[in-house]
């Protein structure tokens, strides 16, 4: 599409005509980011002031021009190219930390603030923002919350979303919202995070800062061959230690590395680790010595400790380096971004070492190795049509392999365009649908970056959900029978916190099976309807801790929906759920991070039964115990807002699942 003049002029009445360009140099130079997507826009604006946000998003809808917000452009997938072309928001000028405060632990930021300018302002006052991605000189604030981009420390303090506490969001028709996390009704803040600006615009940002650690050990260790390093690993989270974050290198990218950025690494070395530990000294000795033990039973060659914070910012140079390494030794260089159950990774990696040696393409491998998610990094020359192909065929065969692993096509980098297509190698065509409904409710018009995530074709492409438990086989078919009557539903566990009186209810309390405690991952996998003190009881049996409150008399579903206890929100990493219409949909798994689509464990916590039925859930357990200090709280009544309707409607149009959290008129 062309803007008209009448359009243009209004955009520069609005921005200033010095901040909107439509010369080809302007749109050339932002239509592409670090993919090899490029789409060339129809205009590009700077925005120099947050408060012209509003006005220049309600202009874009009311003309239906699409926007696609943009920063540094430092990602991998194409999630800044402007597929359907529009207007570029260029909110690298928004880029003020406007408030530290180090009492109540919080930073307030515009969403072009760098990543590590606000790391740079934290360090004098004793604080750090864990979020690292190893761009971090480069990427924005914004941009690291809009693909939940993590880095290195996820492992022990969480991704981005988590360490997000509030952000002023900005709808595709212009309406400014507050979203937190405890708000009553769904986790729209942990929705919204990750979802590539597909669902609207981040205008502000409230992060969680922590004091920085008294004491840090960071070690490098080699081992004689890549699969013993990440066998290491394996065994790590079988102990059940956290690290601050574990990095792993092959022997293709150590070499790089040292002879770009000369970081010390053994240039003998088949592949190295970085093991880092934060705490108290007591724990880090005590974890010192297990490393150790793991370390020479797997064949480590050379264990060593960085003794200064010199030599441990020159280890860490090194891995931030990594990318930049491998760029100078050819035009090109392709990213992948997969995610696999930890104890997977041995057999993934071996995987896709033969991939790229089957598809004849030069690659070195990287990964967070502590949290499953690795990055092969392919030169290539993308001038030369051949080489191209090769590449983005080994980019599709390795994200696949994540897949059937049980993995995500994607741990951080996001999908954008690059990775649409293989989106329906991970998931159902009723997730997807569901997906797509969620796009609708944000954006009807589809506005905001669009052409982004949702796979073409995927009712074709996509294979149906397999579900093999009577049980959720059941309840589906009684919620598509009442869906097909036009029956409404209360959805409910035990009733402990409902207590409705409803002719309808549903109860999952027969959905009650512990499916997994799985001790290699340290994860579990339940389902809904299991009472929390049963789960509590069993968990204890096996020695193994979870995030949960010790007084909750009702289902584990029960606690999720209704938001009763919100720190066990960010530890569930994976969702089954029934929709209103019988359809089964499935989210996320044993993995520690998962940038695939719209996250919808974030979507069904708090959502009191109208939206679905939780099923099953997946979620971190630990070695130690938890800090699980406070009562739960009781169910969060709320009004419905805008949004919430908008969602509604689109999942449940006919009104089938009513929930007492806002009333049971229908029911």
């Amino acid at each position: 599409m062309r803007l008209s003049p009448r359009v243009l002029k209004r955009l520069q009445q609005l921005l200033g005509e010095e901040n909107v360009f439509t010369d080809e140099i302007s749109l050339a130079l932002n239509g592409y980011d670090c993919s090899q997507s490029r789409h060339r826009p129809d205009a590009v604006v700077n925005v120099t002031d947050s408060a012209l946000l509003e006005p220049l998003v309600s202009l874009l809808a009311q003309e239906k021009i699409p926007f696609v917000p943009r920063a540094a452009a430092t990602n991998h997938a194409g999630s800044c190219a402007a597929v359907k072309g529009g207007v570029v928001l260029n909110l690298n000028p928004l880029h003020t930390i406007y408030r530290i405060d180090t009492a109540r632990q919080f930073a307030e930021v515009a969403p072009g603030a760098i990543t590590g300018d606000l790391q740079e302002a934290l360090a004098p006052l004793g604080f750090f923002y864990a979020p690292d991605p190893a761009s971090e000189k480069v990427c924005t604030l914004g941009g690291n919350l809009a693909q939940n981009a993590s880095g290195a420390r996820c492992l022990k303090y969480g991704n981005t979303s988590d360490n997000t506490l509030c952000i002023e969001f900005i709808t595709p028709a212009a309406q400014t919202l507050v979203l937190r996390h405890n708000d009553p009704g769904p986790d729209w803040l942990g929705l919204v995070a990750g979802s590539e600006g597909t669902l609207g615009l981040i205008k502000r940002l409230y992060l969680k800062i922590r004091p920085a650690p008294k004491h840090i050990k960071t070690f490098l260790a080699t081992f004689p061959s890549l699969a013993a390093g990440v066998q290491t690993v394996t065994d790590l989270v079988a102990q059940g230690l956290i690290p601050r974050c574990v990095e792993a290198m092959d022997h293709i990218t150590t070499q790089a590395v040292e002879n770009f950025a000369h970081a010390g690494y053994p240039a003998e070395a088949q592949a190295l680790l970085i093991i880092e530990l934060d705490g108290n000294l007591q724990q880090i000795k005590k974890d010192t010595q297990t490393l150790q033990t793991l370390c020479r039973a797997n064949g480590c060659q050379t264990f060593t400790t960085a003794r200064t914070e010199a030599e441990r910012q020159k280890l860490w140079q090194g891995r931030r380096a990594a990318y930049a390494a491998m760029a100078a030794l050819a035009p090109n260089v392709a990213v992948g971004d997969g995610t696999v159950p930890r104890s997977q990774l041995p057999y993934a990696l071996e995987q896709v070492r033969q991939i790229i040696d089957q598809n004849g393409v030069s690659a070195s491998l990287l990964f967070h190795a502590g949290d499953g998610n690795f990055h092969p990094q392919i030169i290539f020359d993308a001038r030369n049509p051949q080489q191209t192909r090769r590449v983005h065929n080994t980019l599709q065969e390795i994200l696949k392999t994540c897949a059937a692993c049980g993995g995500t096509v994607s741990g951080e980098h996001g999908i954008g365009v690059e990775k649409r297509a293989v989106m329906a190698y991970q998931y159902s065509r009723e997730t997807l649908r569901l997906f797509q409904k969620i796009k609708n409710a944000f954006d009807p018009f589809h506005l905001a970056n669009p052409g982004k995530i949702i796979p073409l074709g995927f009712e074709e492409k996509a294979a149906p959900h397999t579900e093999t438990d009577p049980a959720v086989l059941g309840m589906a078919q009684e919620i598509k029978k009442r869906f097909t009557e036009k029956t409404p539903s209360v959805i409910t566990g035990t009733n402990s916190q409902l207590k409705s009186h409803s002719a309808h209810l549903l109860s999952d309390s027969s959905l009650n099976r512990i499916i997994e405690i799985d001790k290699t991952n340290y994860m579990a996998v339940v389902q809904a309807g299991l009472p929390v003190q049963e789960l509590l009881a069993a968990l204890r049996a096996q020695k193994v801790h979870a995030k949960l409150p010790g007084n909750y008399p009702g289902t584990l579903g029960g606690l999720v929906a209704s938001k009763a206890w919100p720190d066990f929100i960010s530890q569930i990493t994976g969702i089954q759920a029934i929709l209103p219409d019988g359809d089964i949909v499935q989210y996320g798994g044993k993995l520690m991070k998962n940038a695939a689509g719209y996250n919808l464990c974030r979507l069904f916590a708090g959502s009191a039964g109208a939206l679905g039925l939780i099923t099953q859930l997946t979620f971190k357990i630990y070695a130690t115990p938890c800090s699980n200090a406070g009562p739960a709280q009781p169910l969060l009544f709320f009004k419905p807002d805008l949004l919430f309707c908008a969602v509604k409607q689109e999942i449940d149009p006919e009104n089938l699942f009513i929930s007492p959290a806002f009333g049971e008129t229908n029911a």
